[in-house]
């Protein structure tokens, strides 16, 4: 429970972030823009306006902190990924294609190629002109 001194908005937000904890917050003001503007400053990992404890009775909700309060969420959708394993596959799907790292990147790096084909690689990539992207290709050409 913080008390802040001459009724202070931005001393209520910079006390209450000062602390190391987060799991929830409450606000308490006469006012409800007032109370949700506060709250939404707040770093916590849940929020009521002028309630302590509806966030828990939601079991739909997800329930979790932050700082040293904890990390994820249990509940709701958020908490069944947190359950889940992600990742990222790849597989050569095209028959006689396969996924390689071009030689002068590959280790060891070849110190007279590899940088500007990198370079011709992101030019390639990321030029918005199409003559960009044509000395990209020419690059990759040259130095692959």
């Amino acid at each position: 429970v913080t008390k802040v001194p001459n009724d202070n908005d931005e001393e209520c937000v910079r006390l209450v972030n000062d602390c190391d904890f987060g799991l929830g917050s409450s606000v308490y003001a006469g006012n409800q823009r007032r109370g949700e503007k506060i709250g939404f400053r707040i770093r916590s990992g849940m929020f009521t306006v002028n309630d302590f404890g509806v966030n828990y009775l939601i079991q739909s909700l997800p329930f979790g902190g932050v700082k040293e309060s904890g990390f994820g969420r249990f509940a709701g959708p958020e908490g069944l990924r947190a359950c889940c394993l992600e990742r990222s596959i790849v597989l050569d799907r095209i028959p006689g294609v396969r996924t390689a790292i071009p030689p002068p990147i590959d280790y060891p790096i070849n110190k007279e190629k590899g940088l500007p084909f990198a370079t011709s690689l992101i030019q390639l990539f990321y030029n918005e002109s199409i003559v960009g992207k044509l000395m990209g290709i020419l690059g990759l050409i040259k130095y692959g």
